[in-house]
């Protein structure tokens, strides 16, 4: 990190030689857009940068959580559930019902009007019940581990039904990354994610409240609330009380220390929810993402 931003110059301040768009000539092989993700902070603050330079390389960084999230999950699986619904409800759609895909060998028969039938069609849609994540941003995550949940929003996201999807940031203060019904490209999700501002306290209780008010506020009467965080509050009150009103509430702890662990096993016990822990954090896009799978029925 570099003390002295007036001694900084473009071939040290961020620990390498660059070309004249910030491009690292060091280590070709090492995977240069994510080590810029794991540097967007310090690429924001560095005032030697001109303002191009930096647009570039914060591009780059967005970009390689991206590139991330896609390595980690292959191909995009969303949670589907299945409807069966008539001839005339899928002319009325215009043809299609919520985009489905028409499963012909398990289209049946009901009586119609007269003694007439008509066939009814089992189709694949998606789930849609609402999901919150909610994301501890407190100080302890920062570098990687940001770039990491930054990641991690990605991979959630392409395998969400947008509208139904919600995303907010916990430490001392609420960031709001998506709301529900609000159209926000994956791009513009993941670097509201690593634009958060470093510091404040982990305050649990509070990111479970904001998320009760926004579940409330959208009508998603069956929406799961995933809370990612290493469990270890240490401002407001005890995050358990709040999740005794909400009944899917599913903590997911990350990291390797126990501390937090009771914690968040008691946020999974006070009602239908359940817990996981992913020990390193490189797993949580895709063990999350099979997760919401199990979760989201």
């Amino acid at each position: 990190m570099v003390e002295n931003e007036e001694d900084a110059t473009p071939e040290d301040g961020l620990g390498k030689r660059t070309d004249d768009h910030g491009h690292s000539q060091n280590n070709p092989q090492k995977d240069e857009s994510w080590d810029l993700a794991a540097r967007y902070r310090d690429i924001q603050r560095y005032g030697y940068l001109e303002a191009k330079q930096k647009k570039e390389m914060s591009e780059q960084a967005i970009f390689g959580v991206i590139k991330r999230a896609h390595e980690s999950l292959g191909p995009v699986q969303k949670p589907y559930g299945y409807l069966n619904v008539s001839q005339d409800e899928i002319d009325l759609s215009g043809g299609a019902y919520h985009s489905p895909e028409l499963d012909i060998e398990e289209t049946l028969l009901q009586p119609k009007n007269r003694g007439f039938y008509e066939p009814v069609f089992t189709v694949q849609v998606e789930r849609d019940h609402g999901l919150v994540l909610v994301l501890d941003t407190s100080l302890s995550i920062k570098g990687e581990k940001l770039a990491l949940l930054g990641a991690t929003v990605a991979a959630v996201a392409m395998s969400v039904p947008s509208h139904a999807l919600a995303i907010l940031g916990f430490d001392s203060e609420i960031h709001e990354i998506k709301k529900f019904n609000e159209e926000v490209s994956l791009y513009d999700c993941v670097e509201r994610v690593l634009s958060i501002p470093p510091g404040g306290f982990t305050n649990i209780s509070k990111g479970l409240t904001v998320a009760r008010e926004w579940i409330q506020a959208a009508h998603f009467k069956q929406a799961r609330v995933i809370l990612i965080s290493d469990g270890r509050y240490t401002e407001g009150v005890d995050p358990v009380e709040i999740a005794k009103i909400m009944p899917f509430v599913y903590p997911v702890k990350i990291g390797k220390e126990p501390f937090g662990r009771e914690v968040m096993r008691s946020i999974s016990d006070t009602g239908l929810g359940n817990f996981m822990e992913v020990r390193d954090m490189k797993e949580l896009p895709m063990q999350l993402l099979s997760a919401i799978r199990r979760w989201v029925k």
